[in-house]
């Protein structure tokens, strides 16, 4: 009887051993090699693979040493954060004391696996490129370690490739992480500085990469990697920034990921072909209006194809014609001027139907359907600036503002009853903060500003002033509650936002923390509001509401709008380190409302 108690109790200790125990006996190798093309990764004949592409932007300089950091860490990291001993920063080599690091290769690519001092628990010297040497040195540290780096330059050496295949399959069946150091020669590298491809091999699996962090198939972020190792092993890491690596099971893992990095290079030369279009007609309406005081209809009609191209773009977002880049711009500008014609020969409110389209365009494919969102210029997430990988980027955060704002305005001119007026104000500007907030639109400073939106909102359709300090309170305190419930929600939230997680790191680093990312945001902020052609762009738009400054003050039913839609865009530009891309975007809509207002017919309007 005893022997079935202590046998019973033997099977539920085994049943209920918590995994990170047998996590303790896994082996990883990771291999960082000088590139990774598609070439090499096809010419090493992989059977079970896993492979993703992830984007190695740090903090400034870009060099190796910060690379390797912020591998090792998991966060953004330089090498005079690495000196900085004041900062409470976990370092792999520290964090798996229990399982023992190993390096084989010279001195500086240590960093990736080292302690907070910059040392490994074991090594081997420099890497020699001879498959028995590498054997024998791997089974040794092996024995002495769970986590071994080597550093592997193929230089473009056919034989070395040829030990690699051999190496990787005779260790396939440990957990294997391929890093590159730097970019490789790839198709369409000339626009890429930072996306890399990464191999990952766990014995069993064949698949695309992804993660929490990115929730894009085939893209994981760089934090990703650190936690992924510490995941191995069981060590605790919902205080890191990353998330852990997820495996998508597909045949030709390669191919796929080949046809992602082909199609997102695509998607960021149609960005910027039409970025570049827009911010150009902006300056050649500036020009128009503070040389000839006119404004062309050549120009006009540019002006507003380039608008409707926003919408178009968005619906073009269902299907795959970015696969091919000359008919993509084709459809797109040909649908976009067909669209305006049949707006004008309607005989509809350009500006409101224009608004109304897009707004419920970015709406509904915000909540629903975010590929669309993605898949179109003006939401595309530049993925190799590594900026954002998901949620709303910063442009259409301001067209999704400004749309709402036009919508709401041209929309209450035709309503009578004031109590619908309002009704129509709290919905529209309320849902600007569901689009925003952590669960669709995973855009905190855009989150913020649209909160800012819904108290200006408040103020004018229910006439506060200085003499409703109570309501005024009430709407403050409105806001503050309605920025709590966002955050709550995200911290509740399986994939926390950089919001969160800024806080975390707050809590636990201090000022330091704060003055960091601070900092390194306000640099960007500045950087991309002083040079061109943003603040080329920012400086036209300024002089073009000088010019029509005279038509705001003489309108009563503009003046309101004008500042409303001032005071959202200086807000969201200062909130957000790509801010001149969302006032740029806000004023754009803003100018045509200013236009057509003057006069809907217009065959070169004179400003005399």
């Amino acid at each position: 009887m005893k022997r079935k108690a202590i046998g019973l109790l033997i099977f539920f200790f085994i049943l209920f051993l918590p995994s990170f125990i047998w996590a303790g006996n896994e082996e990883t190798i990771i291999i960082l090699v000088d590139e990774l093309s598609f070439d090499i990764i096809e010419d090493l004949s992989l059977e079970k693979y896993s492979i993703g592409l992830v984007n190695y932007k740090t903090r400034p300089p870009y060099n190796k040493e910060n690379l390797l950091l912020s591998i090792n860490t998991g966060r953004k990291l330089s090498l005079r954060d690495f000196k900085n001993k004041s900062a409470k920063i976990e370092y792999l080599g520290d964090v798996l004391e229990d399982e023992k690091v190993s390096y084989i290769g010279g001195e500086t690519e240590k960093l990736l696996i080292a302690n907070s001092e910059g040392q490994v628990d074991y090594e081997a010297g420099e890497t020699k490129y001879d498959f028995n040497w590498l054997l024998d040195n791997t089974q040794d540290l092996l024995q002495h370690s769970n986590i071994l780096l080597i550093s592997y330059d193929i230089n473009g050496h056919d034989e070395r490739i040829d030990i690699l295949k051999k190496y990787l399959s005779y260790f396939g069946d440990r957990n294997i992480i391929i890093l590159p150091e730097k970019v490789a020669d790839e198709k369409g590298s000339l626009l890429n500085r930072f996306i890399v491809p990464i191999v990952y091999i766990n014995g069993t699996d064949s698949g695309i990469l992804t993660s929490q962090s990115t929730k894009r198939d085939g893209f994981i972020a760089l934090e990703d990697i650190s936690v992924q190792i510490k995941n191995i092993y069981g060590i605790d890491y919902k205080k890191d920034v990353g998330k852990p690596i997820e495996i998508v099971r597909v045949d030709s893992p390669l191919e796929i990921i080949k046809g992602i990095y082909t199609t997102s290079i695509n998607l960021l030369v149609i960005t910027t072909i039409f970025h570049g279009l827009i911010y150009s007609i902006q300056v050649f309406v500036g020009i128009g209006l503070l040389k000839y005081k006119e404004i062309h209809n050549w120009a006009y009609g540019l002006y507003c194809t380039l608008i409707g191209s926003i919408p178009i773009s968005i619906i073009l977002g269902l299907f795959n014609l970015h696969k091919n880049i000359p008919l993509y711009i084709v459809t797109c500008i040909f649908l976009s001027y067909g669209m305006i014609k049949a707006i004008n020969k309607g005989k509809l409110n350009l500006v409101k139907t224009l608004s109304l389209l897009t707004y419920a365009l970015i709406v509904l494919g915000t909540l629903f359907y975010p590929k669309t969102i993605y898949n179109s210029y003006i939401g595309f997430n530049n993925l190799f600036y590594g900026a954002r990988y998901y949620g709303l980027n910063n442009g259409i955060m301001g067209v999704l503002l400004i749309s709402s704002i036009l919508s709401y305005f041209s929309s209450i001119k035709g309503i009578k009853k004031e109590g619908l007026k309002k009704v129509l104000g709290l919905f529209i500007f309320s849902l600007n903060i569901l689009v925003l907030s952590a669960r669709f639109g995973v855009n905190t400073g855009g989150f913020i500003t649209s909160v800012v939106l819904f108290g200006l909102i408040l103020f004018q359709i229910f006439s506060l002033n200085k003499n409703s300090i109570f309501k005024s309170l009430i709407f403050l305190l409105l806001g503050a509650g309605i920025f709590a419930i966002n955050m709550l929600l995200d911290y509740n939230s399986i994939s926390k936002s950089h919001a969160i997680e800024f806080l975390y790191r707050i809590k636990n680093n201090g000022l330091w923390e704060f003055m960091t990312i601070a900092s390194f945001k306000a640099k960007e902020l500045l950087k991309l509001t002083i040079i061109p052609p943003f603040s080329i762009v920012i400086v036209f738009q300024i002089l073009i509401l000088r010019k029509m400054r005279g038509l705001i003050r003489d309108k009563i039913h503009l003046r309101n709008k004008d500042i409303i839609v001032l005071i959202t865009a200086i807000v969201g530009f200062l909130l957000n380190d790509t801010g001149s891309i969302t006032f740029i975007y806000m004023i754009f809509f803003y100018i045509l409302d200013l236009i057509y207002e003057t006069n809907t017919d217009i065959k070169g309007i004179n400003f005399k």
